[in-house]
């Protein structure tokens, strides 16, 4: 059942909470706490008014920093390159690596009433998308409910998508003593049914180029389900002024079902004929325990020990990892220190030094580290093309990752980021979907910008980015920019406030890829490189009291042009009609 059938339901709930309420900011779910007011009436509107994050609970996902295949509740392309920046042992899967959200608590909500917001978006010609988020005051802490489904038809990386996620988040303060717990409990499922993988984009277009998204695809599938279900629990207890001890434990379950491969050399080189069904299934348990302290006014420590259990099918890992930091106010400065060690000896690590300093009253944040990485699960358990189900004997080697980042903020609507990434021994699948070891140094050098500008009630908003790689092993485009101008006002005599404008997104050239879902992660292909792209949308958006209405009309400018790839052979969408919205309700 499409979610799109759920708005007869939800429709009464809307006219009664526009009588009932008065006008006016919301926050993406994990952010919706961070302003807390004494003045209910300045939350409301806080809450009601039209912010940045809205494109990004609307979307999905981050319009900037990755993109889609084909529509939302399908697979994400990255195109800005992170380090990461934690030790944890991890499965390797993207889908769920980009679906199942961070560990994260919601920070107590402190005002004398409940809150609910509902989220309603269409995705890309056949899909729906439903986001409910319900927070509750209590006497000494809040609860806080966030639901999101997502029901989406494909084009060619995939038939059908079903996509839902569900957590829910408490805390709680002891009234005498110093003493706060907080908790989420969270569950994902992710139901795909796969379109085995064609490569030649002049084969599926021909005879379709008009109405491409018609072809049939009914051939070679591969139908996955992909679960997570876990548990995060934060104990914090402040024995006295200047000491903080606190203990996390976090537990997840990962599970990973492919039906249907009794023909799956498009999607794998190595044939499983004999085995129609393959299953994983992984159980994560970390355990964390910190002691943070202040030395003085000025300067604070911290010093952790963790433990992780690391479980599946084919192997049992554990891990101990170190943690330590130490900061100070006044010179504005902080050195950290991770270490872990498996139990099989292989280590891993990172160090960096993060300096803030404040020149001709501009604000310069620089981090300087190192960090050695050990590859995921299934970079360790990678298949050996010389035959199905063999593994290779020897775990490849850890990669390195020298970097220096510089962050300018020149004022509070101009933001400049520069980054420099050295790496060595870095992992990937080449065309043939085997694991390669780069046997080059790679440098990444990568500047972005952010501004917002205001004249009157006009404004322009975006950010533009540039990156270099010196391989072909790391696939990225070298420019793209995501840009936003639009008109700010009311009208129907100032009962409603609008915004009118357009919204530009640009990507060039992109070397290529290809994604399997099979190893869950993207594959080097020169022969997927795309053109560079662009898309034009007009919206208009209005607030309705506690009601946003977001109209788009998205990728007109692909009216009078020909087709245009996100990443070959997977076309941008056709120009289409959308009407999203957001509701928030105070009852």
């Amino acid at each position: 059942m499409k979610v799109l059938k759920w708005i007869p339901f939800l429709l009464p709930l809307v006219l009664q909470g526009q009588v009932t309420r008065s006008n006016d900011s919301f926050g993406d779910s994990r952010q919706i706490n961070s302003i807390s007011s004494v003045d209910s009436s300045l939350f409301q509107r806080q809450q009601n008014s039209f912010l940045e994050e809205d494109d990004l609970l609307l979307f999905g996902f981050d319009p900037f920093e990755e993109t889609l295949h084909s529509n939302i509740g399908s697979l994400r392309i990255p195109i800005w390159w992170k380090p990461k920046n934690h030790l944890n042992l991890k499965i390797g899967d993207r889908l769920i690596e980009t679906s199942a959200r961070k560990t994260i608590y919601a920070p107590f909500f402190k005002e004398n009433f409940p809150h609910t917001k509902i989220i309603y978006a269409p995705t890309f010609v056949e899909g729906q998308k439903l986001h409910v988020i319900h927070q509750r005051p209590y006497k000494f802490g809040s609860v806080m409910i966030d639901y999101d489904r997502v029901v989406s038809e494909g084009y060619l990386i995939h038939e059908k998508n079903k996509s839902s996620q569900f957590s829910v988040y408490g805390n709680f303060k002891h009234p005498k003593i110093s003493y706060t717990t907080e908790w989420r409990i969270h569950a994902f499922k992710n139901e795909t049914n796969w379109n085995g993988g064609i490569t030649d984009d002049e084969l599926f277009l021909s005879n379709s180029v008009s109405n491409w998204q018609l072809f049939p695809i009914k051939w070679a599938n591969l139908n996955s389900i992909s679960k997570r279900k876990g548990i995060d629990w934060k104990h914090s207890y402040r024995y006295s002024e200047p000491t903080e001890i606190e203990y996390e434990l976090n537990v997840s379950r990962d599970s990973l079902f492919y039906n249907d491969l009794h023909d799956d050399v498009l999607i794998f080189p190595v044939h499983t004929d004999s085995s129609s069904t393959h299953i994983r299934v992984f159980t994560n348990t970390n355990h964390t325990l910190r002691w943070k302290h202040k030395l003085d006014r000025d300067k604070k420590m911290m010093l952790g020990l963790g433990y992780q259990n690391f479980d599946s099918d084919a192997s049992d890992i554990n891990q101990f990892n170190i943690y330590t930091s130490l900061s100070s106010l006044s010179r504005e400065n902080e050195i950290s220190f991770t270490f872990g060690r498996t139990t099989n000896k292989r280590s891993n690590y990172r160090v960096d030094y993060l300096q803030n300093v404040k020149l001709i009253g501009v604000n310069h944040e620089f981090r300087l580290g190192i960090e050695k990485k050990l590859p995921n699960w299934m970079m360790q358990n990678s298949y050996n093309p010389q035959g199905p189900n063999s593994f290779v004997s020897d775990f490849p080697e850890s990669s390195s990752n020298r970097f220096l980042e510089w962050n300018m903020k020149l004022g509070s609507n101009l933001h400049l980021q520069h980054a420099y990434y050295n790496i060595r021994d870095y992992h990937y699948y080449n065309a043939s979907a085997v694991l390669k070891t780069s046997e080059k140094t790679i440098q990444i050098f990568q500047s972005r910008l952010k501004h917002k500008l205001h004249y009157k009630k006009w404004n322009w908003t975006g950010e533009v980015g540039y990156q270099n790689c010196s391989s072909a092993e790391i696939p990225m485009v070298e420019f793209l920019a995501h840009q936003k101008i639009y008109w700010e006002g009311n009208i129907l005599k100032k009962a409603t406030l609008t915004q009118l404008g357009t919204r530009i997104r640009y990507k060039s050239a992109h070397p290529g890829m290809t994604y399997s879902p099979f190893i869950g992660d993207y594959l080097v292909n020169p022969s997927n490189e795309t053109d560079a792209s662009h898309q034009f949308d007009l919206f208009a958006n209005f607030q309705i009291k506690t009601l946003k209405v977001h109209l788009t009309y998205l990728h007109f400018n692909a009216l009078g042009q020909g087709n245009q790839y996100i990443l070959k052979p997977y076309p941008m969408t056709k120009p289409v009609f959308k009407m999203s919205l957001i509701w928030n309700f105070y009852d």
